[in-house]
Order: structure tokens, then C-alpha cells, then sequence
């Protein structure tokens, strides 16, 4: 039988360019995870085509075709015409990338994961880590046992840095327990995932997002060329500030966490990690029990439990911290928090006469607002809280040196004719 071999030829050329299904092999093959939760939907345009569309965070869509030669790229708000980020990608053909766009809202990033790197033998597994969280700081990774300490723990990765992609790890493909620490500490831990599982063989890269409220984060898990899953905390910090009168002693349970056994009056105490979740709240005074509704603690957030009032009218009330860091790293965030214990009079407060708060009710913070930093010496830095309808301020601090890139509260408790400040560094 006569051979057609111009046919011959045709079938070759469709079986390498892999027409008539399949990949295109002279094409780069690019996904966009959206690992930002500044953004909740966001479109990726490449050669001025929507190729990707309305991406969630910790979504993605498949990989899509890409010519080398036009990956002129574009990332923008769902529907938006104007684009957040333009940026061209080095990406070659018959290659698989992943397109991570990460950051807080008004400063929006990418970064280009390569997918193409080879198995590891059987039994084992490969990882690295992206930092993604932005107000998290550097942080160690532990990959440990469910019931391992950290104390004798030693970190795949230290002091991953925000914006910055580690190198492979290999691990024993396992059911891992993975804890995310502060750089440098073993007992400020911003994210405890009971159960990682990797697979034999498998390629990961775990990427670290931002938790609601600053400090804490979430993952995502990207497997190579595979599924995304989210790794979301499942913890909350709360912290105890007990400011009842005349120095009375408060006790307060959340869970099964003890905040405090019985601290003095006033105290601000640290942030201690809680299971997130409805919550019984037992508060004492003096050892006798003050009203407590249960509270709902969202996970990735902060809270201060504030339990104020009057020895025999002691009364708890729940503040939302956001300790996310200034969007301006020239600049402060500064809030006050009206813990007066025998006034309904809402409080303003002042930096070097200008407005930071106004109309705080008892019981309640302003919302942060960012100032210029002080540095004190005479010249700067001068706080000053008022009552409505007083006609001098109850408290005035001049001289406060606030740091650039930092989170303050100022905390006005006590009797509205002798109240005390405390202003406290949150972050």
C-alpha cells in the first residue's frame, strides 16, 4: 500500500504542536493564585485578554496557554479596567508556572513560581516556603510529630523573610504538624496546622498569607502542577486589660485558657493564643463573678478582653484589635480605648493638637488612625484626652516618643476626677 506521506507529515506537525487537543507545546502554561486578602477577586489579563478571571483567594483557575513571546501581563481588581500591577513574565515554552499575587490592598505584588522541577525518590517529599504575610514579620516553619514540643524542634526554614521564596526542602512525605513561629521564637506562634499531609513524590510549595488581625497567619499549600488547599489558623490572641476600681483584682477564663488568675487593677496583660470559636467567659472580681456572655473569638484575630466599672457594677467588654502594621512605614497607628470607671462621658484625644479621636464611648476603642512618629525632647509629642463638656483635659502626657512602623493604644481608666493613662506599644 502507498505510503501519503504529505499526510505523514501532517499528523507529525499536529502531534508536536499538539493540535486537535492536548497542550500546545510551543506555549508556556501559566495559573494565577490569588494569595491576597486585600483583594477578594481579582483578574489577570495577559496580552490585553482576560485569560483569568474573578480568582478568589485561595483559588485558582487551570493553567492557560501563554506565548513566550506576548506574556505582557496585567493583574487587576474583578471587572476593573485599571490594573493594579503590569509586569511582563519570564516564562519559556513547555513550562508550567504559577503566578502568585500577594500583598496588602494599595500595594499589591507577584511573584513567579517556576513548576517544573523533578520528583523526589519514593517516600519522600519536596517543600519551600513564600512568606506572603506582610504584617507577620520574618518567621521559622516546623514540620514536627501531633504531639511534638517545640523546644527541641528544629525549623526547615528560618527567618523567612515577607516577599521572599525559599529553596526546595526535603522532607519524608508524612502527615506532618506544621507551626509557624515569629523569627527567633519558640513560644510566639502565629500558625498551628494539626494535619499537612504530604504525599510521596510530591512537589509543594506552602504559602504564608495575612491573618485578619496582623500577627497570626494562614497557608496555602500549592502542590506543583496539582491542587491548591487552604490552611486556614484556627486560633485567636486575646489579651486581659483589667482596669475595675480601687484596684480591685480580676480573674478571667476564655475556653479552657486562664488569661489571669487574679490580676491588680490596672493592668494590660499580653496576647495569649486561643482555639478560635464560641467560647464560655468566666470573670471574677474580687472573686466574685461578673456577668459574662459567651464570645465568639474569629480566627486570625485580636481581642482585648477590657473588664471595667465599679467594684459592685463591673461589667466586660470585648475590643477588636487591629494589629496590622502602618501602610506607611514613615508613619504610627494610634487608637484610644475609654476604660473610665464611673463616667458615660465619650473621650477625644489629641497629638500635638491634632484630632486622633473623638465621641469614644465607655467601654470602647477609636479606630486607629496614623499619625507622624515623635520623637519627644520638648519638641513633639504631646497627648492630651478631654471628656465631653469638661473644660480641661483630664489627662495630658507631653514628651510621648511614638516609633515610626508601630501600633499604639492609649488606655484612659480609673475615676473620671483622677484618671491614669497607660499608653502601650501594641506592635
Amino acid at each position: 500500500m502507498a505510503i501519503n506521506w504529505k499526510s505523514a507529515l501532517v499528523i507529525t506537525a499536529c502531534l508536536l504542536a499538539a493540535c486537535g487537543g492536548g497542550p500546545d507545546r510551543t506555549k508556556a502554561q501559566v495559573r494565577m493564585v490569588n494569595a491576597s486578602s486585600g483583594y477578594t477577586q481579582l483578574d489577570l489579563r495577559i496580552d490585553d485578554q482576560l485569560r483569568q478571571g474573578a480568582v478568589a483567594y485561595g483559588a485558582a483557575e487551570g493553567y492557560v496557554e501563554v506565548d513566550p513571546g506576548k506574556a505582557a501581563s496585567t493583574i487587576s481588581s474583578v471587572g476593573s479596567a485599571t490594573p493594579l500591577l503590569s509586569f511582563t513574565p519570564s516564562v519559556s515554552e513547555k513550562k508550567f508556572y504559577t503566578l502568585l499575587a500577594f500583598g496588602a490592598a494599595g500595594a499589591l505584588r507577584q511573584q513567579l513560581l517556576d513548576d517544573n522541577a523533578g520528583a523526589p525518590d519514593t517516600g519522600r517529599a519536596l517543600l519551600r516556603v513564600f512568606n506572603a504575610a506582610s504584617d507577620a514579620g520574618g518567621l521559622d516553619i516546623y514540620l514536627t510529630g501531633a504531639s511534638d514540643s517545640l523546644d527541641t524542634a528544629v525549623a526547615i526554614q528560618t527567618g523567612a523573610a515577607y516577599g521572599t521564596l525559599g529553596a526546595w526542602i526535603t522532607v519524608n512525605s508524612a502527615p506532618w504538624r506544621l507551626r509557624a513561629t515569629a523569627a527567633g521564637s519558640k513560644t510566639d506562634v502565629r500558625l498551628d496546622v494539626p494535619v499537612l499531609s504530604l504525599a510521596s513524590k510530591q512537589l509543594a510549595t506552602l504559602v504564608l498569607t495575612p491573618g485578619a488581625g496582623g500577627v497570626l497567619v494562614n497557608a496555602l499549600l500549592l502542590v506543583q502542577q496539582g491542587a491548591i488547599t487552604r490552611q486556614d489558623s484556627q486560633q485567636a490572641r486575646v489579651r486581659l486589660a483589667a482596669v475595675v476600681a480601687d484596684s480591685g483584682t480580676v480573674g478571667a477564663q476564655v475556653g479552657n485558657t486562664t488569661l489571669a488568675a487574679g490580676n491588680g487593677s490596672p493592668s494590660l496583660g499580653d496576647y495569649l493564643l486561643l482555639p478560635a470559636g464560641a467560647s464560655a467567659v468566666v470573670v471574677t472580681v474580687n472573686a466574685q463573678a461578673v456577668a459574662s456572655p459567651g464570645f465568639t473569638l474569629m480566627p486570625g484575630n485580636d481581642y482585648t478582653l477590657m473588664v471595667l466599672g465599679a467594684l459592685g457594677a463591673a461589667r466586660v467588654s470585648w475590643i477588636n484589635d487591629d494589629n496590622r502594621l502602618p501602610t506607611d512605614v514613615s508613619r504610627a497607628k494610634l487608637r484610644l480605648i475609654n476604660g473610665l470607671s464611673d463616667s458615660a462621658a465619650p473621650l477625644a484625644m489629641t497629638l500635638d493638637f491634632g484630632t486622633v479621636a473623638s465621641a469614644v464611648s465607655v467601654g470602647t476603642a477609636s479606630p486607629y488612625v496614623s499619625v507622624a512618629p515623635t520623637s519627644g525632647g520638648g519638641t513633639d509629642g504631646k497627648l492630651s484626652i478631654t471628656a465631653f463638656g469638661a473644660t480641661t483635659p483630664l489627662w495630658t502626657v507631653n514628651d510621648q516618643i511614638l516609633r515610626a512602623s508601630a501600633n499604639y493604644s492609649v488606655l484612659l481608666v480609673g475615676p473620671l476626677a483622677a484618671p491614669t493613662g497607660i499608653v502601650r506599644r501594641d506592635r
